[in-house]
């Protein structure tokens, strides 16, 4: 009975946001890009370096960018819900919207025909499932909730790092194929900038000279809602010659794992920053891992609890059939090929070349350049096809 009342519920807000959504849009269309995000409460890198980008280009453009975490807390959910407006409102009046995750005002409103929505995602590709993928799964979303939000609704694109990894998001977004563009995140355009990590290491072992003389092994786990892995992270510390190697934990945001502070740094340093600073990365299910192996850095798979994980979730990839040499439940044999010096980077290549495709450089200006043709509706349909799933994949020859 309370689920039903809270579908009621839902319909009827759906339905009051159309109907003030509807004169809205009475307002004329501009020469303006909004970019959403639930991810944080401030811009990303991947926003950061489009509107960088789109302004280099021409500074007439009006970008804005949004972003709020929808919070438990009954104030911050009212304060969410006028946030909620304020989309609406910009959403209305752009050419272009880009985001980075389930958005409720792109999924159950009804939108201008001209409006161009491209999904970007805020992971580099998807080791364990994800939106439709994981429907009615322990970590996933129910069915009757999915169907009620119009869950990943209305998208005009969605980009994806490689053809493998598009057709993971073409399930998980419920997406047709042809509206797939193959292009990597804008953040890889900053993880392989060498100019950059110049600056950024002199800048971090500066602030931290500790480090300086040792190989650094980074951690970075995925999420998990329920589960404690407090039991296995103290494994992996116990098995360290901290001697040698020095420790860095980089928890996802909304980890509330104790007694790990005297391995983590300063958050100015982002998790990009420290793979750049890293000598070896040790994750699990985290698309962290796609980002890493650009890098072509010893990568691991600390997967302590794979059996439990895939009931809850569901896995895409296989990591024991793919990354072999590299993944265990027991942290010590990752630990003895660090310190024996073995690892498969053959292995590693053709992970990153299945994930990640053959082209790692300049995604931000691909990215902008697909944006500008909806800038410019003067276009030809053929040209925006250009960059389609099924365009790229026979251009690929995969």
């Amino acid at each position: 009975m309370r689920t039903q009342v809270i579908r009621i519920g839902i319909c009827v807000g759906k339905a009051f946001l159309n109907i003030i959504y509807f004169f809205i849009k009475l307002v004329p269309s501009k020469n303006k890009v909004t970019m959403l995000s639930r991810q944080s409460d401030r811009s990303n890198i991947d926003f950061d370096y489009i509107r960088e980008e789109i302004l280099k280009r021409d500074n007439h453009i009006e970008v804005q960018i949004l972003c709020r975490i929808i919070r438990n807390d009954p104030k911050e959910r009212l304060k969410y819900c006028f946030y909620i407006f304020k989309c609406m409102y910009h959403i209305a009046t752009s050419k272009v919207c880009v985001l980075d995750g389930y958005s409720i005002p792109i999924s159950i409103l009804k939108h201008k025909k001209n409006l161009e929505i491209i999904q970007i995602w805020h992971a580099s590709g998807a080791i364990k499932k994800f939106g439709y993928q994981s429907l009615n799964k322990k970590e996933g979303r129910g069915i009757g909730v999915a169907k009620v939000m119009q869950m990943h609704k209305n998208y005009s694109h969605v980009i994806a790092p490689s053809v493998e990894t598009a057709k993971f998001y073409e399930e998980a977004f419920n997406v047709a194929r042809e509206k797939i563009i193959l292009n990597g995140l804008p953040r890889l355009d900053y993880i392989l900038d060498k100019e950059q990590e110049i600056v950024l290491t002199k800048k971090f072992y500066k602030d931290y000279p500790k480090y300086k003389n040792k190989k650094i092994i980074l951690y970075v786990p995925t999420f998990r809602k329920e589960s404690n892995n407090s039991t296995y992270l103290k494994k992996l510390i116990n098995n360290i010659d901290f001697s040698k190697y020095a420790l860095i934990i980089k928890p996802h945001p909304l980890d509330k794992t104790k007694n790990i502070f005297k391995y983590t740094v300063n958050k100015k340093y982002s998790t990009y920053d420290l793979l750049k600073i890293a000598d070896y990365i040790i994750t699990d299910y985290s698309a962290v891992a796609f980002e890493a192996s650009i890098l072509d850095k010893p990568l691991y798979f600390y997967v302590y609890d794979i059996e439990e994980y895939e009931k809850v979730r569901g896995l895409n990839v296989n990591l024991f059939n793919e990354m072999k040499s590299s993944t265990s439940k027991d942290i010590k044999d990752i630990i003895k090929n660090i310190e024996n010096n073995e690892y498969n980077f053959e292995e590693l290549k053709k992970f990153k070349t299945k994930y990640m495709g053959k082209d790692y450089y300049n995604n931000t200006k691909k990215l902008v350049d697909f944006i500008f043709k909806y800038l410019d509706r003067d276009v030809k349909d053929e040209e925006i096809k250009e960059n389609t799933y099924e365009h790229s994949e026979e251009k690929l020859n995969v």
